[in-house]
């Protein structure tokens, strides 16, 4: 879920991109990615997790990008390639606050869109989310090939009407910022649901984008994801991560924990983080190892 940060007025939110192996789920990043100027992104970064490659990025709305008093920043997530088994995809699920399902519009893929859309509800069920409460999108990827399944067919067989289903070309950046701003709308109305007072829509946004040479003028979803901006390249808090503002009785001060950098997967199952501890003027760094341990599928 989502972390607020109320003493820097700050929501941290995940967003990740699931789907079968090579649908575009890094090809989406990517594009995502050009599109944001360099002022309003992160670094995009890349780690290993076993045999698996994570692909991630944040950014997050600022100046006129807020959202009522809070700045909005949000990590995006994926796995490249076909994922050797779950372990990689449930640490990346963990904490998710929306889904891009990125389904291949291949028709012999049909098979591989159910299975890892299978493979999706059971993940969620074992990190004790539900998907069916899920802010999530459906991307039908790879539109522009020869001869793709019919949309009413994809619909029919991976939505059955759940979910917004979007038409893409990851490849060519079609419907790609449409996917993602369908997304980002999703995950604000469900903040708004949970109580989180958020008083402006992110079409409000403006000035984030960089123009695409021969688009200049396009409107719609793409030149609205102008919500878009970027947290600072270092010290990032990847959404799921301890952010966490603690007052002291008097009030007087706040303490705050963060991470600094990337988690370090170790030998043998053990996950490391770099915190910062910070108490009025005084900084402390800390290691915290952690053994990390599977749920039986």
């Amino acid at each position: 879920m989502a972390l607020v940060n109320h003493a820097k007025r700050e929501i941290n939110a995940k967003i990740v991109f699931f789907g079968p192996g090579f649908s575009g789920k890094r090809a989406n990043l990517n594009h995502i990615y050009r599109k944001l100027k360099p002022e309003h992104r992160g670094k995009l970064k890349a780690a290993n997790i076993g045999d698996d490659r994570m692909i991630f990025f944040d950014f997050s709305p600022s100046g006129q990008g807020k959202v009522g008093a809070y700045d909005v920043r949000f990590h995006l997530y994926t796995i490249a390639g076909e994922a050797k088994g779950d372990t990689a995809w449930k640490m990346v699920l963990k904490g998710v606050d929306g889904v891009v399902f990125v389904a291949d519009s291949t028709p012999e893929r049909l098979s591989a869109n159910l299975e890892s859309l299978s493979d999706l509800q059971k993940i969620l069920t074992l990190c004790g989310i539900n998907l069916a409460e899920l802010p999530c999108v459906l991307q039908c990827n790879k539109r522009d090939i020869a001869a793709p399944l019919p949309l009413d067919e994809m619909e029919k067989a991976l939505n059955g009407g759940r979910y917004p289903l979007i038409p893409a070309s990851a490849g060519k950046g079609e419907g790609v910022i449409e996917s993602l701003y369908s997304l980002m709308k999703k995950v604000l109305g469900d903040l708004r649901k949970k109580g989180l007072e958020l008083d402006r829509e992110p079409e409000q946004f403006a000035g984030v984008t960089e123009e695409v040479s021969g688009r200049e003028g396009r409107s719609g979803p793409e030149m609205a994801v102008n919500a878009l901006a970027a947290g600072t390249a270092g010290g990032v808090v990847p959404a799921g991560a301890p952010s966490l503002p603690a007052q002291s009785s008097s009030g007087a001060r706040d303490a705050l924990l963060e991470v600094a950098g990337e988690p370090e997967m170790l030998p043998g199952g053990r996950l490391r983080l770099n915190l910062n501890l910070k108490y009025g003027e005084i900084e402390k760094k800390i290691a915290l190892t952690l053994a990390v341990s599977l749920l039986p599928d």
